[in-house]
């Protein structure tokens, strides 16, 4: 049977989506309920679309249906040209947004007694048409957020770099791990102590399900020959903190953390350095990274190694 020509015109997207909707279902009420349709009008677009190709897409049967091999093919082919269409339309978005130089960031709020605030406060006053916006994300959900779309930029620790293909990461501020302790611990008046020192400690951390920093600790000390006791996982940095402040419990954080007054701790330098680098995250760009986000780049890293901020 000949095709009309003015089939390519006359297709439409709808067409295309109730067809794979019902492909992927095997039977045309679960796809009207998808939908959001009733079965009448989503029946009638899958008849129009079999008489403008020529083709039975469907072989129909009481309760369900089942595709021919033609069917399958158009059903493989709209996967593809689905994830070409959001594809397409998310980086036109993106590219509008860009021109209009917003940025939306994901974060974890440690950041933030790095010095970050400071990074906000110049970037307004270097780039005032900038718009920037930042939501307090875990490090995975960054990951997510990002690959959605959602953001622009991820800010999350070293750990949390590892293994992100197709995600690139760059570092903006560079810094170590330090014990901290309550102010009535043993080791409370020590400058400087050694992992294995602290084989019979009982530790408290971050939960691994929002940060990978907690897996990087306990490798460290598997170097130095110990598992270390995981007395408690915790969410938040500030919960961290009260923890130790108010228990025998140590914990490893970044040595930015000593910059806030916390009561009842003391920080100490570890003799191994375990890395707890402040970094960006980002989706590899297409034609050249914008001059806005380039530009947070360039003076976030700028501001937060400044020696007389810290």
């Amino acid at each position: 049977m000949a095709l009309d020509s003015h089939w390519r015109d006359r297709v439409t997207l709808k067409m295309l989506r109730y067809f794979h909707a019902v492909a992927s279902h095997g039977h045309f009420s679960r796809a009207a309920q998808q939908l959001n349709v009733s079965k009448s009008p989503l029946s009638a677009q899958i008849k129009e679309l079999e008489s403008l190709l020529g083709l039975a897409l469907f072989e129909r049967h009481t309760r369900q249906v089942s595709l021919t091999a033609t069917g399958r093919l158009l059903q493989a082919e709209c996967a593809l040209l689905f994830d070409v269409l959001e594809s397409g339309l998310n980086r036109v978005v993106q590219a509008g947004r860009m021109e209009r130089n917003q940025i939306r960031i994901g974060l974890v709020s440690s950041i933030f007694w790095a010095g970050f605030g400071e990074v906000i406060r110049q970037c307004h006053q270097r780039y005032p048409v900038f718009e920037i916006t930042f939501t307090e994300l875990s490090p995975e959900r960054q990951k997510q957020a990002l690959a959605n779309n959602e953001i622009d930029l991820g800010l999350a620790r070293f750990a949390d770099t590892v293994n992100i293909h197709p995600l690139l990461a760059e570092t903006v501020y560079r810094e170590s791990m330090v014990l901290v302790v309550s102010d009535e611990h043993p080791l409370r008046d020590r400058k400087l102590v050694s992992l294995p020192e602290l084989a019979g400690e009982q530790f408290v951390l971050m939960s691994r399900a929002n940060s990978s920093s907690t897996d990087l600790i306990i490798n460290a000390c598997l170097v130095e020959g110990f598992y270390p006791h995981l007395n408690q996982e915790v969410v938040e940095p500030n919960t961290l903190m009260a923890v130790v402040a108010t228990s025998q419990q140590v914990a490893l954080v970044p040595a930015s953390y000593a910059r806030q007054k916390w009561p009842h701790v003391r920080f100490i330098r570890l003799e191994q350095a375990i890395p707890a680098d402040l970094c960006v995250l980002y989706i590899p760009p297409d034609d050249g990274q914008s001059a806005a986000i380039r530009h947070f780049i360039d003076t976030m890293s700028e501001q937060m190694n400044q020696p007389s901020g810290h």
